[in-house]
């Protein structure tokens, strides 16, 4: 149960990853924790910066316990708010430091954080590049005994906070480290955000409580992050799909740094052709991870090439996975372990809690390794009859010239009822509404055919690196799109 301020009776100290980056500061103060082209920060200039920061925090009108966001891109910023924060007892919103004002603004509401500490500039030189912003207006119980705050959208795009232990982010970072096989001399680049579950287990706890060096790019090139690797020795690569889809449609991809010996992908499923495509280019396999904000990792391709079978891997270690059935073989994937979150913020849900997360995936077992098949919450209702997007795409992407499709449910423009929308990515601009709905007549029943297509060049994605399906959402028909009634 969280623990209010009324409950507690005492203020908890800062905790174990404050614990833990304190002692490699004292062991290792010069070492640098990040690096880039031009600048690094070592251990003892984080730890004073941090310093500072929880120093300001005492002044501010919050107290212990309450919920602050932090908004700070990836880098000493990042590393030093957190650290911070938890050293004056805060609870961390962590908060996409490129969202609009407005998005965080409603974020930061709907889990009723206290207050916002941002940071524009990577590589802060003072305590004075951080603004920190008290919202007197917003009251919730004191959570003593959360450390962070994931936020999530869901399906609906609503955010809502996922309350995390220090123990559940302690246990799920050493689950992955042990899993992806860190060593104690690897650098990591750092492309992902930090502030997203992905980056912040991988990335930001690995250098804070494990001591491992962050590579950062120096921009957002498409060469920047290789770039980075090679310049700087980084050894392990956790990225996206979109990003290893983006270089191979270069007629010419650029050279692997020869020391980059792990490449990871996360975030959203990676298509078996461009698995298969990345090992033909460059002669390494791509190792896929599929885990939820919820819960951390849940399941890991140790040996490389589970994207080319169709699979994400093998459950993490000390992550225990089952099929809530609910077709033959297929089931909800529902997942046990030490790294499950505390619950929804601002309402508790009866699928998250005592370490247990039932998720929106339907998955089955292939050859001991977990498949993905469908997500129940992407369900479309037409007029009582349940169509499954990824049926469609499916179909879709079997058609010449598709590069990718993604199948919603919109209101229509005629009357209000729900219909099927197809955005189909088409880079070489080959494809119209025509063509498309008349290979999907020759596959599929009628009433799943997409009533309104809109032809893109490449599917928009967020910075997580997730289809950005509230843009979908909001498309309108266009001349490269059409839209039908039947």
């Amino acid at each position: 149960m969280l623990q209010s301020s009324s409950q507690s009776g005492s203020r908890n100290p800062a905790g174990a990853i404050v614990a833990a980056f304190s002692s490699l500061a004292a062991r290792r103060p010069g070492d640098p924790i990040v690096v880039s082209g031009a600048r690094r920060a070592t251990f003892a200039e984080i730890d004073t910066l941090s310093l500072a920061i929880a120093a300001r925090m005492t002044l501010a009108p919050v107290e212990p316990g309450g919920l602050v966001g932090l908004a700070a891109p990836n880098g000493p910023a990042f590393l030093a708010g957190f650290l911070g924060l938890r050293r004056a007892r805060q609870t961390v919103v962590l908060l996409d430091p490129v969202a609009p004002a407005e998005e965080r603004r409603r974020a930061l509401a709907a889990v009723g954080a206290t207050a916002v500490l941002t940071c524009t500039n990577a590589w802060p030189d003072s305590v004075d590049d951080f603004q920190f912003v008290v919202d007197s207006a917003t009251t919730r119980p004191l959570l003593l005994d959360i450390a962070a705050v994931k936020l999530t959208s869901g399906s609906t795009g609503v955010p809502r906070g996922i309350a995390m232990r220090e123990e559940h982010l302690l246990a799920d970072e050493m689950a992955l480290a042990l899993a992806m096989g860190f060593r104690d001399d690897d650098r990591l680049l750092s492309a992902v955000p930090l502030s997203h579950s992905y980056g912040f287990t991988t990335l930001a706890l690995s250098a804070l409580v494990r001591g491992l060096t962050l590579v950062l790019p120096s921009d957002q090139g498409p060469f920047a992050s290789l770039a980075a690797a090679r310049d700087l020795g980084a050894t392990v690569f956790p990225t996206v799909p979109a990003y290893f889809q983006a270089l191979l449609k270069m007629s010419q991809p650029p050279a692997w740094p020869g020391g980059l010996r792990l490449v990871i992908s996360a975030g959203a499923a990676l298509p078996s052709a461009t698995a298969v495509q990345f090992r033909e280019t460059y002669g390494r396999p791509i190792h896929v991870f599929y885990g939820s904000s919820e819960c951390g990792g849940i399941c890991y391709d140790r040996e490389g090439g589970a994207a080319e079978r169709g699979t994400v891997g093998t459950p993490v270690d000390g992550v225990r996975i089952s099929l809530k059935l609910i077709d033959q073989d297929e089931g909800l994937v529902t997942v046990e372990s030490a790294g499950v979150g505390e619950t929804y913020l601002p309402d508790r849900d009866s699928r998250l809690g005592a370490g247990r997360f039932e998720t929106n995936d339907v998955g089955a077992w292939q050859g001991g390794e977990l498949a993905l098949r469908r997500r129940v919450d992407r369900v479309i209702n037409l007029r009582g009859r349940k169509v499954d997007p990824s049926e469609i795409e499916k179909v879709l992407e079997a058609l010449d010239g598709v590069d990718e499709a993604v199948v919603i449910g919109v209101a229509s423009s005629r009357g209000g009822e729900e219909i099927v929308r197809a955005v189909v990515a088409c880079a070489d601009g080959r494809l119209n509404y025509q063509r498309v709905t008349a290979w999907c007549r020759q596959e599929l029943a009628d009433h799943k055919v997409p009533r309104s297509v809109i032809i893109v060049d490449a599917i928009q994605r967020t910075a997580r690196g997730k289809i950005d399906r509230a843009a979908l959402l909001e498309m309108g028909t266009s001349k490269d799109s059409g839209e039908a009634h039947g």
